[in-house]
Parts: C-alpha cells; sequence; structure tokens
C-alpha cells in the first residue's frame, strides 16, 4: 500500500466564536477549519481535523518546499510511502519540517496527519484504532459538558441545568468573560455549582490570556502572577471544583510546578504543549494532576499514547483535550478506551454550524448513564459527510 495524496481540506462557516450572555449554548470557531485527507492506492483514506491557522496550513502542508532536509512541505514527504509505517513517517515529517517547524503549525499539521496514518492503518488491519493500540480496556467512559462561560449567575445557572438534563454528570465552563472581574468570576462559579448540585462534577477552565484578551476590544490587562493564581486554585476549591485548568501560561512550567504544589484544586493542562519531549518535562516536573494532550496539536496519536504511558508511570490521569469535531472526539475515545485508568471524554457541546456538520450523522450520542459509547468498528468510528465538506470547501 502506498501514499498517492495528502490534501489540506480548507472550509470556510459564517459562525463567529462567541460566548451566551443567557443560557443559551456557546459557539466554538465556525470561521474557519482545516480537515486533512490522506489517499491510499488501495482506496483507503484517513481524515482527521486540526485546530490550526487553517489558510497557513495549506501551505505548510500542499505547498512548494525546498531542496534541503528541514524546509519539505509536509505531503511530498509522504508520497509513494507506506501508511503503516506510522512512528517511522512521524520521525520523517518532524526531521523534514526542522527548520520551520518543531513546534506551533508544523507540528499541529504533523498530527492531524499522523492521525489520518492510524486510522489507514487501523482500517487495513481491520480492527478499531483502540484493538490497533492494544486492546480497548473499556466500551464507554463518562462525557463532560464543554462550553463557555455564561456572562451573568442567571445564564450558568440555566446552562448548568440544561445539561443536567441532558443528563451530564460533569459540566466544564470555560473563558468567555472569566478573568475580566473577580467578583462576578466568583458568582458564576456559585451559580453553576448550585445548579449541577452537589453530586455532579464541576470543572473550570479560566485561559491564561491577559484580562481583556480572550474577548476583545480592549486587547489590554495583566496576566495573573504566581500569588493570584494560587488565590484561583483557593477560591475554587470551595466550590469543589474538579480540576483549574490551562491558567497558567504554557512556556512556565516551573510556575505550574509551584502552583500546583500548593493548589487545593487539582491542576490540568497540556492542551498546548507538543511532543513526546516536551510531556516529559511538564509531567515528571510536577506541573499536573491532569494531562491534555490534544491530538490534534500534541503530535497525534503517536505521541499521545507515549504520554498516556508516561502519565500512568507518574500516576497522573490521561483526559485529551478534544473541544473540537468529533473527528477529534473518535480520536480520543480511541485512545481513551486502552487506557488503565479513564475519568472523561471531553465532549463539544458549543459545536458551530462548520464544526459540526463535519462529520456524518451523529456519530456520539450522550447514553442515559452520563457515558459516550467507544465504537469498535474498524478504522475510529466516524465518517465524514462529503456532501457537507465540498458545500463549504474554499481551497
Amino acid at each position: 500500500m502506498r501514499i498517492t495524496s495528502v490534501e489540506p481540506v480548507l472550509l470556510k462557516g459564517d459562525d463567529a466564536y462567541r460566548a451566551s450572555a443567557g443560557g443559551e449554548e456557546a459557539t466554538d470557531n465556525g470561521d474557519w477549519q482545516l480537515l486533512v485527507r490522506v489517499a491510499t492506492d488501495e482506496g483507503l483514506e484517513g481524515w482527521a481535523d486540526v485546530e490550526t491557522l487553517g489558510p497557513a496550513a495549506v501551505t505548510i502542508i500542499s505547498g512548494p518546499g525546498m531542496g534541503v532536509t528541514g524546509f519539505k512541505a509536509l505531503g511530498e514527504l509522504l508520497i509513494g510511502e507506506d501508511p503503516r509505517h506510522v512512528e517511522r513517517l512521524w520521525d520523517k515529517l518532524y526531521v523534514g519540517s526542522a527548520y520551520y517547524g518543531r513546534r506551533g503549525i508544523a507540528m499541529q499539521c504533523i498530527s492531524a496527519i499522523d492521525n489520518c496514518l492510524w486510522s489507514i492503518r487501523a482500517q487495513a488491519a481491520g480492527v478499531s484504532l483502540a484493538t490497533l493500540l492494544g486492546g480497548a480496556r473499556r466500551d464507554r467512559v463518562t462525557a463532560y459538558a464543554s462550553t463557555l462561560f455564561r456572562e451573568t449567575p442567571e445564564g450558568m445557572a440555566q446552562a448548568a441545568r440544561d445539561y443536567v438534563e441532558k443528563g451530564f454528570k460533569a459540566v466544564k465552563f470555560g473563558w468567555g468573560v472569566f478573568g475580566e472581574d473577580s467578583g462576578r468570576d466568583r458568582e458564576l462559579v456559585a451559580a453553576a455549582r448550585e445548579a449541577l448540585g452537589p453530586d455532579r462534577d464541576l470543572l473550570v477552565d479560566p485561559g491564561w490570556y491577559p484580562a481583556g484578551w480572550k474577548n476583545p476590544p480592549p486587547l489590554s490587562g495583566p496576566m495573573r502572577s504566581r500569588r493570584d493564581a494560587i488565590a484561583l486554585c483557593e477560591w475554587l476549591a470551595d466550590y469543589g471544583v474538579g480540576w483549574v485548568e490551562d491558567f497558567i501560561h504554557p512556556e512556565r512550567f516551573d510556575e505550574y510546578a509551584q502552583v500546583r504544589a500548593v493548589s487545593p484544586t487539582p491542576v490540568a493542562a497540556g492542551e498546548q504543549v507538543a511532543t513526546v519531549w516536551e510531556f516529559e518535562r511538564f509531567i515528571r516536573s510536577g506541573c499536573v494532576d491532569v494531562i491534555q494532550p490534544d491530538l490534534s496539536r500534541c503530535g497525534g496519536v503517536t505521541v499521545a499514547k507515549q504520554v498516556a504511558a508516561l502519565a500512568m508511570e507518574e500516576g497522573v490521569d490521561f483526559v485529551p483535550h478534544s473541544w473540537l469535531t468529533h473527528l477529534l472526539t473518535a480520536y480520543s475515545l480511541q485512545v481513551i478506551a486502552t487506557l488503565p485508568r479513564a475519568r472523561f471524554v471531553e465532549f463539544n457541546v458549543s459545536q458551530s454550524g462548520l464544526t459540526r456538520g463535519v462529520c456524518a450523522g451523529t456519530p456520539f450520542t450522550l447514553q442515559s448513564d452520563g457515558t459516550v459509547a467507544i465504537p469498535d468498528a474498524p478504522g475510529i468510528g466516524a465518517e465524514v459527510d462529503t456532501d457537507f465538506i465540498k458545500a463549504h470547501r474554499i481551497n
């Protein structure tokens, strides 16, 4: 089997990223979405989404590369290769893009390609990705509703009640207006806790951007100091928050470790960490209680399975960040299925028309017990809607 094409597919939508004022649902990125399709000469193909700057990533994948190693476009490195040699091809992509890549947008593109290759390898073997990775230990996992902070306590309470009614046992509120007013922050968290009740998990993602940068204008405001971060963890503990997520600048491993050492609230992070080498430093430095690699950014399944092993060694929970389309949910579920211990899957309830439309049908639904079933079909258990993609593609 040989790879015949590596194709970036850029989609354009009409929705704007927004956090609602009231209880109505928020909206994730609805303006651009990049997909990657890897095709083979035997008719098998893999699809993956990637959270990155789509218009620029198109060139990194399919544009002309340079003659010297380290400056190659990713697609040209793979044509003619056997897609089942996933780990070797990861190394080839990493070295081939080393002078302009190693992190950021190039690594995000490598992540999507790597996911595609794993999907093809599982399809070729006639098994689920979880089986290919060593075997599924479970067929379902508890889902947490992942959404944005509303602007008022009333809106938070209504949103939380809606998630309870839908059957969720856990909810994560993030970003939105959080961080702009400390008094309001407490009111929002208190309203969510009261509406969820004591038996459901409340998770909080404050964001690490300076106050005011998350919802410009104005583009202003200071970042949290270390003292501020510790104080945040302390008062969130008053409301029984299950974890506080990604609230320190992602380069500040030392600060994560220092805050986590004294925090009464468990610390979760890792969605902006990439490569196994960074994750090894991050985990072994004592930065987190919950590690959250994003399979569309971290280096793909190849890196995620290594991070899962590190997490087990260090006694850290592994909960992938997956706030995108159901393609990312599918890859995350397949990895989660193989874990000795699995707490949650992140379930994006805030999908825009663009991110929601990528997958055909409704591949994942919440069960009455608050779980999502993990598919056991060959591949990843989700398929793209080719008609939707044709209607929204612009490149």
